[in-house]
């Protein structure tokens, strides 16, 4: 009897003398067989879809533990650039006073401005989406780092400069004032405009006043010949010395000399000690530095910033 195109088995058994058959018809034979391809291809997309999210996983963590090392390099960075910077503003000041006594220009301010900031490069990319959550900006280090190079190449070459133009004028090197005048003591005075002490005005202070003892020592600044000392005037005892080159320093409220004019004297030599003399309000030693007899600022003829002394 015909039953269709299918695929027939035979099953014997001996001990029962018995014969089983089994039949499948070819339409449900290939149906199995399709089901259970799409069956074993399922579980093979879900197991390489597991083992590759398995892997993504290691690969982020990974990533995150080497971008945490980098934030961690990058705050060492970060400090050791700041303070740098401030090393370099330390050495800018340095450069100013050198400048003075190399008798060259300032720098100008536009020049310095130019040792700074800008574009990095021509081809500048952002690399902040690749660092993880941080207050940190790779592209601003990078930034500054560049700026910071370009600072230090201008200070270097200005320091090239004056050391060539001071080995060529030693001599008026040893006569421009370069040391505070006493060693101790305090800043109490700047040069600038401040309020008169006695008549609570504004008015030009052309000098520095130093907060020391009566008695203090006081120094020469500078190689110098002392060209006078009086005491009938507000200033009340006082030294001046000049240095040569248009130069003079002054040392006023003094309580007693240690020279007298005509006097040739070095710079760190004794010449006299502070006192309260004149037109002055408790002891305390005023100091001026004249150049073609105008007050200039002394701190530009300090090697130091030091205000206490």
């Amino acid at each position: 009897m015909k039953t269709g195109d299918g695929f027939r088995f035979f099953l014997i058994n001996d001990k029962k003398n018995r014969v089983s058959e089994l039949f499948f018809a070819k339409s449900w034979v290939y149906s199995f067989g399709v089901a259970s391809t799409m069956v074993i291809m399922g579980l093979g997309a879900f197991l390489f879809s597991s083992l590759s999210s398995a892997q993504y996983d290691l690969k982020v963590q990974s990533l995150k533990s080497h971008n945490k090392e980098l934030v961690r390099v990058m705050e060492d960075m970060k400090v050791r650039l700041d303070d740098a910077e401030v090393k370099l503003t330390g050495l800018v000041g340095q450069d100013e006073a050198l400048r003075v006594y190399a008798n060259l220009p300032s720098i100008d301010e536009d020049v310095r401005a130019g040792g700074t900031g800008g574009v990095v490069n021509d081809f500048v990319q952002s690399y902040n989406e690749l660092m993880p959550v941080t207050d940190l900006n790779i592209n601003s280090l990078e930034g500054n780092l560049a700026g910071l190079g370009r600072e230090i190449t201008l200070q270097l070459n200005s320091y090239e400069q004056i050391y060539s133009k001071l080995s060529q004028d030693v001599n008026r090197l040893r006569k421009t004032p370069s040391i505070p005048p006493v060693n101790r003591g305090y800043l109490t005075s700047s040069f600038g405009v401040r309020s008169d002490p006695f008549t609570r005005k504004r008015r030009m202070h052309h000098g520095q006043d130093f907060g020391v003892l009566t008695g203090t020592p006081v120094y020469a600044t500078a190689d110098a010949v002392v060209k006078s000392r009086n005491g009938k005037t507000g200033y009340g005892k006082t030294v001046i010395l000049n240095h040569g080159y248009g130069i003079k320093t002054i040392y006023a409220h003094l309580s007693r000399y240690n020279v007298k004019p005509g006097d040739v004297v070095e710079r760190g030599d004794l010449i006299a000690y502070s006192g309260n003399t004149g037109r002055s309000t408790g002891p305390h030693l005023h100091y001026e530095v004249r150049v073609n007899n105008v007050p200039v600022n002394p701190r530009h003829y300090f090697l130091t910033d030091k205000i206490e002394l």
